[in-house]
């Protein structure tokens, strides 16, 4: 196995939401509030990545209100354009703000849950 040169300061993230117990507005403060604490600048490569019970497949307000909110406003990258799911759904999410670091994201199988996992391999710069 040969590792190559790690990025330095990389900030990875990984979050689970709770459909019924937090909205998406709650979400988008927890994520805000992540950024102003740990002083997350744009410069810094971030990832993010986990179970946010929204659907990308679907176009509905929080899927909206979720893009607007890493795409848009923060410039964030999703890096996950297939299925995550059994069920036919994409509900985990991988962003980054340094998408040019990526070799290679998507899915694997799981013998133990619905939910497939999900991988992201970075190389620096």
């Amino acid at each position: 196995m040969v590792l190559s040169q790690p990025i330095p300061n990389i900030h990875v993230t990984a979050i689970y939401r709770s459909k019924t117990k937090v909205t998406i507005s709650h979400l988008i403060d927890a994520l805000t509030h992540l950024r102003n604490s740990v002083l997350i600048e744009p410069t810094i490569p971030t990832v993010l990545l986990g179970d946010f019970n929204i659907d990308l497949m679907q176009a509905n307000t929080e899927q909206k209100a979720l893009t607007k909110y890493h795409i848009t406003d923060k410039g964030y990258t999703q890096m996950i354009n297939q299925y995550t799911t059994d069920c036919r759904t994409q509900i985990d999410h991988v962003y980054t703000n340094v998408p040019q670091c990526v070799q290679s994201v998507g899915t694997l199988e799981s013998c133990y849950s619905d939910h497939k996992p999900i991988y992201i391999s970075m190389k620096s710069v």
